[in-house]
């Protein structure tokens, strides 16, 4: 993998230039990063499912990204289409992850307002239970399955107020927080001012059809970004953008 801004190095180590990044968490909450990948012409997804994006190298940077996160959060459609499962590490990522005074690995955080998931699911079966983040009165039959697998936080009235959510993540010990979408997720933390760090990875596809932008359904919030980086390797390259 070659890095060609801000300056050529060939060779680089994904996982070690990701690692090395500063990311200063703010007074009242973590620092947000958002990781997704679309083909050329922008779809986040190829048959409703964002795998037909990826290849190998895709998800070496995306281990690379999670390897720094203390929580990585997701909406519950993404959970649902993706088969999501517990976030892994691999032993040396673990190490790592160690010396940073980190968990062996992430612990993921749901976003759902019907709560209409299977709880019975191994995403589910983790060990501390994952987050899970919906309105001030949900389903009731709902929630009382799910504060049996899970950790649940009430906050939000139409929808989950993702600022006190992101709040809370950081009152429990988080220092960076990795957002992994959908883009209806990923429209409403734009809309809230929360992304600190857009890190996209631009497949070497074209996909055509009618997928969602990265972002939607919020209120348009033109937020200005500052390019950080450019890696490049197989026809595919890894942005980071910095939130001015």
């Amino acid at each position: 993998m070659d890095q060609l801004f801000p300056r050529f190095v060939s060779d680089v180590d994904p996982v070690a230039l990701y690692a090395s990044d500063s990311r200063i968490p703010h007074p009242d909450r973590p620092w947000l990063m958002l990781n997704m990948v679309t083909s050329a012409d922008g779809a986040t997804s190829a048959d409703g499912v964002s795998a037909g994006l990826s290849s190998p190298v895709d998800r070496r940077v995306f281990a690379a990204i999670r390897s720094v996160a203390d929580v990585v959060v997701v909406a519950a459609e993404t959970v649902r289409r993706e088969g999501y499962g517990p976030p892994k590490s691999s032993p040396d990522a673990a190490a790592d992850r160690a010396t940073r005074n980190q968990a062996p690995r992430p612990r993921l955080a749901v976003v759902s307002r019907s709560l209409d998931l299977d709880f019975t699911a191994p995403v589910f079966g983790d060990s501390p239970p994952p987050l899970l983040f919906t309105v001030t009165e949900p389903p009731a039959d709902r929630v009382a399955q799910a504060d049996e697998v899970a950790e649940v936080h009430r906050m939000g009235t139409d929808r989950v107020d993702l600022t006190a959510a992101m709040a809370r993540i950081g009152q429990l010990g988080a220092s960076v927080v990795l957002a992994e979408g959908g883009p209806t997720l990923n429209g409403q933390l734009l809309a809230a001012g929360l992304l600190d760090e857009v890190c996209w990875t631009i497949s070497p596809t074209l996909a055509g059809g009618d997928s969602s932008r990265m972002a939607k359904d919020a209120p348009a919030r033109l937020q200005q970004l500052r390019l950080d980086r450019v890696l490049a390797q197989d026809h595919t390259l890894f942005l980071r953008y910095l939130a001015h």
